[in-house]
């Protein structure tokens, strides 16, 4: 059997579970490769068996380069077995039903999912935040132990025990597992979507240095990022990608700190947002054993949110 993880990762998590999913596969798998999506040709995919794809979750799903990769490439892996695994400070959301629903359209077998929690390195979340020391050894074990789970069920599958094929959850069961919203305050969600919409990317002119750098464009998941203008004064950036697409990635790793945005108004929409939403969701996500809490409620960093403790490039993306 021939197997493969392929990963996208912006701040480390997903990599980290990625690298261990692959260590467990090894252990059990004649061949194991593991690759970032950036570095896969399409053309290979049809050479392996079991084929794994993950990455961080984006505004409750998956970033645009996920989406077109299955789009383009994956139909090169039809009738293979496929997995789906994902990070997140939240919740999965819309990730899983999408992407399982994405490589089973292409062709694929889907034989497990799994998602696990990350530290967020998003400029308006607060510092420290309830998911911050995650992915630990605990769940790098339990990624370890999935990529052996996934090797073992795969080579039963194909060997004819069929009824190995989980069923997937659909309606209330999915939205129970992972994507709880809590409708009676919507009015929460849609105060950060529309802060979203106010945000004003700055292009700090004496600082970048496009063309010779073009990190951002680089980088960026969705493919949305636009220079106008001429060089020098005129020079502009901005991010077409819409509203509830914004990863802010080029912002946070941009090598000279030319992007510019004002984070108080993000700032000032999420911290009810979690406050008053997400952290009840995390009780709940909690009570039923799915997360662990590392960060106490006490030690919450309201108002110190990470813009203002960490300057760009605040941290470096693995592409």
């Amino acid at each position: 059997m021939k197997a493969i993880v392929i990963y996208y990762s912006q701040t480390g998590n997903t990599k980290k579970i990625a690298q261990a999913i692959h260590a467990g596969m090894s252990q059990t798998v004649e061949q194991c490769d593991i690759l970032r999506i950036n570095d896969v040709n399409p053309r290979i995919l049809g050479d392996y068996d079991l084929i794994g794809i993950g990455s961080p979750v984006i505004n409750f799903k998956e970033p645009g380069n996920i989406r077109d990769f299955i789009d383009w490439a994956m139909g090169a892996a039809d009738g293979k077995h496929g997995f789906v695994f994902c990070t997140h400070g939240a919740f999965a959301g819309h990730y899983i039903s999408s992407v399982v629903s994405g490589i089973a359209q292409r062709g694929l077998t889907v034989i497990g999912w799994k998602d696990w929690f990350g530290s967020v390195l998003y400029p308006a979340i607060p510092k420290p935040y309830y998911t911050d020391g995650h992915p630990d050894q605990i769940d790098l074990d339990e990624a370890k132990y999935f990529g052996r789970e996934m090797v073992e069920r795969s080579r039963r599958i194909s060997l004819g025990e069929t009824q190995l094929i989980p069923d997937f959850p659909k309606g209330n069961e999915y939205d129970a597992i992972y994507d709880p919203f809590d409708l009676r305050r919507i009015d929460l969600l849609m105060a950060c979507k529309e802060a979203d919409a106010s945000t004003v990317f700055k292009l700090n002119t004496e600082k970048c240095r496009y063309p010779t750098c073009t990190h951002c464009r680089d980088v960026c998941p969705t493919g949305k990022i636009v220079f106008s203008g001429a060089e020098g004064s005129d020079l502009r950036m901005t991010c077409e990608a819409g509203i509830g697409n914004r990863c802010f990635l080029c912002e946070q790793t941009c090598p000279h700190g030319a992007i510019e945005i004002d984070w108080t108004i993000m700032e000032k929409a999420h911290d009810p947002l979690i406050q008053e939403w997400l952290s009840k969701i995390l009780e709940r996500v909690e009570a039923r054993g799915h997360f662990r809490r590392l960060v106490q409620e006490k030690d919450i960093g309201w108002g110190n949110s990470f813009y203002k403790t960490k300057q760009p490039p605040r941290f470096k993306v693995d592409y």
